[in-house]
């Protein structure tokens, strides 16, 4: 089992853009399980890369780190978002009419996918956050409080905010883009969208892989994702580096669960929660 002092976690909130299947509740966990047990000096692949978690928390540590997916719309959303300033980040914030018409748009852009995603119900990209009734409402209540109070951390405290009853997750998702400005500071990232398997001559370093769970159809994959094939390919490429696996189930016997994130649950995959299994770590067995 790999071990962790969590005395040693990074202070501060995790940061990377809001995507379904993002590591970013558990990146700071992650990063310094990686940092405690095997050192700081080999370079980190984090290939099934997604909204970044991984990738940034890396970042803040210090540690040489390679950015990937294959969906190159997560990818650019987020170089986008840590080379742009705050005033830029209040016009990601669109009407429910905004979004309607962004969503039917045949040619997307970046801010255009963004947009979807930071408005959008579970940030699934397919219907507006507030249903029809008080959308207008929210919209309106979220725009007065970037616009005349100009905040964001501090949204909780405006008078704006505590005339309304529900909370505005929008305004969470906008202060957690602004903290990815942190990185514009450290070093520049450069994203790619190749397949796992342009990755296979990597040798002595760290591979970290949050691939599609068993079954699903996830992350830019045209095809349902082979599970096997994947796990095939771990196998042999830990023969030369460091292979670690963030799933809450691996069929193939070759690998074990060597650390179990016991408050962490599996998110939604495929329209079916998975709210009873715990996310863990996996590696090949006595590697």
């Amino acid at each position: 089992m790999l071990k962790l002092d969590e005395k040693k976690i990074r202070k501060g909130k995790p940061i990377g853009l809001p995507y379904q299947g993002s590591k970013k509740k558990i990146s700071k966990k992650i990063v310094e399980i990686i940092k405690q047990n095997f050192g700081t000096d080999k370079p980190i692949y984090d290939i099934f890369g997604g909204g970044g978690a991984i990738t940034a928390e890396c970042i803040l540590n210090g540690l040489e780190v390679y950015y990937n997916d294959l969906d190159k719309d997560i990818t650019n959303a987020f170089e986008r978002v840590i080379s742009q300033d705050r005033e830029w980040i209040k016009t990601l914030i669109v009407s429910r009419t905004e979004f309607t018409e962004i969503k039917a748009k045949e040619n997307k852009t970046t801010d255009d996918f963004l947009k979807l995603l930071i408005n959008s119900f579970g940030n699934a990209k397919a219907s507006y956050m507030y249903n029809k009734e008080i959308s207008d409402l929210k919209y309106n209540l979220a725009k007065e409080i970037i616009e005349k109070h100009d905040v964001f951390s501090g949204y909780k405290q405006t008078e704006t905010y505590k005339r309304s009853i529900e909370k505005y997750k929008r305004l969470q998702q906008l202060q957690r883009l602004q903290q990815l400005e942190r990185l514009q500071q450290l070093d520049e990232v450069k994203a790619t969208n190749k397949s796992y398997h342009d990755f296979s001559d990597v040798s002595g370093a760290i591979l970290y892989l949050d691939p599609p769970y068993e079954g699903s159809n996830q992350k830019g994959y045209i095809n349902s994702f082979d599970s096997q094939e994947f796990y095939d390919w771990a196998f042999e490429i830990a023969k030369n580096n460091i292979v670690i696996i963030s799933s809450y189930s691996i069929s193939d016997e070759r690998f074990e669960a060597v650390y179990s994130f016991d408050k962490a649950r599996s998110t939604i995959q495929c329209g079916q929660s998975n709210k009873a299994k715990n996310e863990k770590l996996f590696m090949v067995k006595d590697s």
